[in-house]
């Protein structure tokens, strides 16, 4: 229990958001088939729901387990090649080295930010190809955090000092 208090925010509500998925879907459908007998939507409906608790209860897993990490740093660079389906960010950690993460479009990273982003745990090595790295390890990335932390000293808005 102690484990999933001290788990991000970010990965708890997903945990949470994939459930109210799978069960929403689940009620509507069960509403849809007391008033019109539409079998499919039900058997659809069940599906749906029992992808959601699959994927959640692996996502549970690994934030009990503890299988993940956290890469946090100040967004330097944001990059889109064309006809690539991720962004290539660079981050700079609080010791001034520099992560390179590739991230599909869907995520929103602004430079300048300070962001912490969660990925799964795995043991694959690299394949050398950024392209095919990044296609495989999809589903590595969990989610991500903006803001400043707690203990991390905030850094002055250089906008407002004109």
């Amino acid at each position: 229990m102690e484990q999933w208090l001290n788990t991000p925010f970010t990965l708890r509500l997903k945990v949470f958001l994939i459930l109210l998925t799978g069960i929403s879907s689940l009620i509507i459908a069960a509403i849809v088939f007391f008033l019109s007998h539409d079998r499919l939507l039900l058997i659809l409906s069940s599906v749906i729901f029992g992808c959601c608790l699959f994927r959640s209860t692996g996502l549970l897993i690994v934030i009990l387990r503890g299988d993940y990490e956290t890469i946090t740093g100040i967004c330097t660079a944001v990059s889109s090649q064309p006809l690539r389906r991720y962004h290539k960010i660079e981050l700079t950690d609080s010791q001034g080295d520099a992560i390179i993460l590739l991230l599909g479009k869907q995520v929103k990273i602004k430079p300048g930010g300070y962001y912490c982003f969660y990925f799964r745990k795995v043991s694959r090595p690299s394949l050398g190809s950024e392209y095919l790295d990044a296609s495989l390890s999809t589903d590595l990335f969990l989610g991500y955090d903006s803001g400043m932390p707690e203990g991390h000293p905030e850094t002055k808005n250089q906008d407002t000092a004109e």
